[in-house]
């Protein structure tokens, strides 16, 4: 085994490493100066004390071999030396042979050769000493710490569970005013708000008047005169405007005008209809000004064309939309979309208001159509106790006698029975509603959690069903490949969910399932 290298003894000053500190001497060397020329510039320097400073490493004393040389040229010139760099190989390699090393020059211990020194401000702390096998102990110890803590608090889990439950029903007569800020359970008196919800609502109907629709095309006889010397050819389909009004005709051939002559031509008005009938000499010009130069007229009026009275919209279909749209203001099945909307609030349907704000209506008044519609939207607001003030109303009510357990988060619900009392100046409602909920007695989210935490996952469903009967249960985990649910609360979170759901969402699966199979069927057949 080859022996480590040792700081050379030779004669010192008296205080050496308050000598060293102030008059040591640096010299600056760079990456690839060899260790010949390093050690022939430490041999000069003036001082005792000698600091290397490679503040990008040195390759030749970042080897085994450097380092000695350094310490057996130092040790025959009478010189101490320290080493100040950034470079992680070559301060590992100085500290193993108990060299004081630093990140700079004026950071230099002296007395402290091999530790490694920090500096915190304006203060250079020395770390304690340790051994290769310490450090590699230290590595380990870490690692195992990082593993359990990332398999501990790492992971995060959602554990589901379907207890069994009871449907709890109670009546009461209870007061509720926005005025209230807390419940008094002596008195059922209860916190109210008012609580609002927006439809869009589309009314159709029937149009009952008659509007008169174009059904065959008017035909003109044209005369086109060429002043000019030049020969047109002007293609089939080209346009001519009869003035006023501004209707179309297009030629049924294409025409050949002479220079200084003229052509007949039929044309074909482009809507149908009476429209256009023109009198003689309406038609005046060319749509294309290719053909401007050309005189165009027709000696006798348009006809042929024909018009039949169609279903259209007429004024009187509008109003009556207006006026139905206006009446859902006072119908009931209106006021319910809030209870539709807000199915866990108790609302006081008596309490409330209808806004109808009316749309556009289409097609508009004398367009031909046989159906009418009419965008209305509509606003109801109404007093109400919100869910959450229900549900601390459930428990004061509902629980009362059954001890330990909770209620299924949403099955809290409330309705009038019809008796009501309303206040409007105080906007306080007397009324009897009665409250239900599903209760699942003898659990709860801390104790499920509790007895899941650090399980693994497999064993779940059968330590509920065990403890509690509870036959359906899902344990999602975080990442999946986790070997175990957390161990600390605040990463386990447990969701009571209703039974029937669950049973809703079998149905609802196996209605799928049926309906797949049947489309196959009826394909296959």
């Amino acid at each position: 085994m080859s022996e480590e290298p040792v700081q050379p003894e030779v004669p010192r000053p008296a205080d050496e490493d308050e000598y060293a500190e102030e008059r040591a001497t640096v010299i600056h060397v760079d990456r690839g100066e060899d260790i010949a020329g390093i050690c022939g510039r430490v041999e000069m320097a003036p001082t005792y004390a000698v600091i290397i400073y490679a503040p990008a490493g040195n390759r030749s004393l970042a080897t085994e071999l450097g380092i000695r040389r350094l310490l057996r040229h130092a040790e025959e010139s009478g010189k101490r030396v320290a080493i100040a760099t950034s470079s992680v190989s070559l301060a590992s390699r100085a500290r193993q042979a108990r060299i004081p090393v630093a990140r700079r020059p004026e950071h230099i211990r002296w007395d402290a050769p091999g530790r490694i020194v920090v500096r915190v401000g304006g203060v250079t702390l020395l770390l304690p000493a340790i051994g290769r096998y310490l450090q590699v102990l230290a590595i380990l110890l870490f690692a195992v710490v990082g593993v359990a803590l990332l398999l501990t608090m790492g992971p995060s889990a959602t554990v589901v569970v379907y207890p069994p439950v009871e449907v709890l029903e109670e009546t009461v007569l209870v007061t509720a005013s926005p005025n209230f800020e807390e419940i008094d359970p002596e008195q059922l008196r209860v916190p109210a708000a008012l609580v609002s919800t927006v439809r869009h609502v589309t009314l159709a109907a029937r149009t009952t008047g008659l509007v008169p629709v174009g059904v065959a095309p008017a035909r003109v006889a044209l005369t086109i005169v060429n002043p000019t010397g030049e020969a047109f050819e002007i293609p089939a389909g080209a346009r001519v405007v009869a003035e006023p009004g501004g209707v179309e005709f297009a030629l049924d051939e294409a025409v050949s005008v002479p220079p200084n002559g003229n052509a007949s031509a039929n044309a074909t008005a482009v809507q149908l209809g009476t429209v256009g009938n023109v009198p003689a000499q309406a038609v005046r010009r060319f749509v294309d000004a290719e053909f401007s130069e050309l005189l165009v007229t027709n000696e006798s009026p348009a006809a042929g064309g024909a018009n039949e009275d169609r279903p259209g919209v007429a004024e009187q279909d509008v109003l009556q939309l207006r006026q139905l749209a206006q009446a859902l203001a006072d119908a009931p099945r209106v006021r319910g979309y809030l209870v539709e909307d807000r199915p866990h609030d108790a609302v006081f349907l008596g309490t409330a208001e209808v806004e109808v704000e009316l749309g556009d209506v289409t097609p508009p008044v004398g367009t031909p159509a046989e159906v009418v519609f009419l965008d209305v939207t509509v606003r109801v607001r109404a007093l109400a106790v919100l869910s959450e003030t229900l549900e601390r109303l459930a428990r004061d009510v509902l629980r009362l006698g059954r001890g330990e357990g909770e209620f299924i988060p949403g099955s809290i619900s409330a309705e009038e029975t019809g008796a009501r009392q309303f206040d409007p100046e105080s906007e306080t409602v007397t009324t009897e509603i009665v409250i239900r909920g599903e209760f699942a007695s003898g659990i709860t989210a801390s104790e499920v959690r509790d007895a899941v935490k650090g399980k693994r996952p497999e064993t779940v469903p059968a330590l509920l069903r065990d403890r509690y009967g509870i036959d359906e249960s899902e344990v999602r985990l975080f990442p999946g490949f986790a070997p175990w649910l957390p161990r600390f609360d605040f990463r386990v979170s447990v969701e009571f969910q209703s039974p029937r759901e669950l049973e809703a969402n079998e149905q609802e699966a196996n209605g799928d399932e049926s309906g797949s199979e049947g489309s196959e069927s009826a394909d296959g057949g």
